[in-house]
């Protein structure tokens, strides 16, 4: 026992292969510092990561994390800290504090004069952290400050400033100021303290893990205030992430649930989903159908069925069936026969050309109108949940695309109708925004009339 315990410490002893004491505050002195090579390339970070951001670009993103000198400025947060040298944690703080300011307004400058205001899958991950943020940062934290103290350099902190992003969401917080979007500008700041505390406190644990010397003498009451200080304050920080967890967690179980619910009951017997809706507002699951008419005994079975899921309980099955006659086009229908050619792996050949033939016959019962309406229906689902960010006044939607002719008497969606409601009234020019706004989600010409609530509510 003894022998195994003494090879664990061997194997995990941070004072082997450590620099020198008076070389590792150098190197943090050094990535701390605010002029010259630093603050040209922090300029040159903000500007990399908005574009990426703006532009939904990974890659882009990556490289504005890697060469971002923010992490430097934290380290010496912590190392100030350790060694209780006030005046250096206040004269770091301040140069934090400096180019957080920066890198906001300098991305929202960006963002305000960008011609594409429309929020990247990129910017919107950065607007909700959750608990796996807060652990990312801690063992990114934890990683940096270890090869920090090593004495030979290695590749541990570009891989430390791609885990624990800096510069992204601060750009994000930019986004949000230049759009007038508080959810962007509050949840990305609060990604970026995440992952700055939880930066600082790994160093300020390591460093004094490796016996870094102090500055002056602190007494166990100071030191005990210190340690009870940064637990509040870590778990202040942790509870919303923990909170945001759980919503995605349930989130994601439910959509897990759906699909099995959907496989269990549905893609067979000659009974398949091509498309599905849950609708949480108005407690029901929505599917659209081929196949066989349900007959409403069957209906009750599959509503028993939708109940011995926990994420579905309580929710209403609403059926969308081919005797609506005008279903889905064509074209998608052919897609889904192709799929089932292809899934179709263990079948005899005989068996797949039946079932070949039979999506095919199924196929020309079915025309545009009702896979447009399907089609509307999801761009107003996702135009409720991204107008309330980028604007603050909107409180629902109505809306359709205009069906017409073509010369050759095809028929066509060339327009997109809306009735906006609003908490309040719009400016002309945010009118004008959300106009363009709307066209490039629906990439159609848009006509909207914008309604008040009230106004709503006393027309009724």
């Amino acid at each position: 026992m003894d022998t195994l315990k003494q090879t664990l410490s061997d194997i995990f002893d941070l004072q082997k292969d450590r620099a020198p004491l008076d070389e590792i505050a150098e190197r943090i002195h050094s990535g701390g510092t605010l002029k010259g090579t630093n603050m040209c390339i922090l300029i040159l970070a903000i500007f990399i990561a908005s574009i990426g951001l703006n532009m939904n670009s990974t890659a882009v993103i990556i490289g504005a994390m890697l060469i971002s000198p923010l992490m430097g400025v934290i380290m010496s947060i912590g190392y100030g800290m350790a060694t209780y040298d006030s005046a250096y944690v206040k004269e770091s703080f301040l140069k934090l504090a400096f180019q957080v300011a920066l890198s906001v307004l300098t991305s929202a400058l960006y963002f305000s004069l960008s011609p594409i205001d429309t929020a990247s899958s990129e910017l919107l991950a950065r607007t909700e952290p959750t608990i796996w943020d807060v652990l990312i940062a801690i063992f990114g934290g934890l990683a940096g400050i270890i090869g920090s103290t090593r004495v030979e350099k290695s590749n541990v902190i570009p891989g430390v400033a791609i885990a624990t992003a800096l510069m992204p969401p601060l750009c994000t917080a930019g986004f949000g100021i230049a759009n007038h979007a508080p959810k962007f500008f509050l949840g990305a700041l609060y990604l970026f303290f995440i992952n700055s505390f939880f930066i600082c406190l790994t160093t300020f644990l390591v460093l004094k893990f490796i016996k870094i010397p102090v500055k002056a003498y602190v007494s166990q009451e100071v030191f005990r205030r210190q340690r009870w200080g940064l637990s509040f304050l870590g778990i202040l920080i942790i509870l919303p992430s923990m909170y945001m967890a759980y919503q995605s967690v349930s989130a994601n179980l439910e959509q897990v649930q759906v699909k099995t619910y959907i496989d269990k009951n549905f893609q067979q017997n000659d009974l398949h989903v091509l498309s599905y809706r849950l609708d949480r507002e108005g407690g029901r699951l929505e599917l659209t159908l081929i196949g066989h008419t349900v007959l409403p005994e069957e209906k009750e079975e599959y509503e028993k069925q939708l109940r011995g899921y926990s994420q579905l309980e309580g929710l209403k099955l609403h059926l969308i069936q081919n005797d609506l006659s005008d279903a889905v086009r064509t074209e998608d229908l052919q897609q889904l026969v192709n799929s089932q050619w292809n899934q179709a792996g263990g079948a005899t050949l005989a068996q797949t050309q039946e079932e070949l033939k039979k999506y095919q016959e199924r196929s020309l019962l079915y025309a545009p109108a009702h896979q447009r309406l399907m089609e509307d229906r999801k761009l107003l689902a996702s135009i409720s949940q991204k107008a309330p960010i980028i604007f603050p006044q909107f409180e629902g939607i109505e809306g359709a695309s205009v069906p017409g002719e073509t010369k050759e008497g095809k028929l066509t969606y060339q327009k997109f109708f809306a009735l906006v409601y609003l908490k309040a009234a719009l400016p002309p020019e945010e009118e004008l925004r959300f106009k363009n706004w709307l066209a490039k989600e629906t990439g159609l010409p848009t006509e909207i009339i914008f309604r008040l609530r009230e106004q709503a509510q006393q027309a009724q």
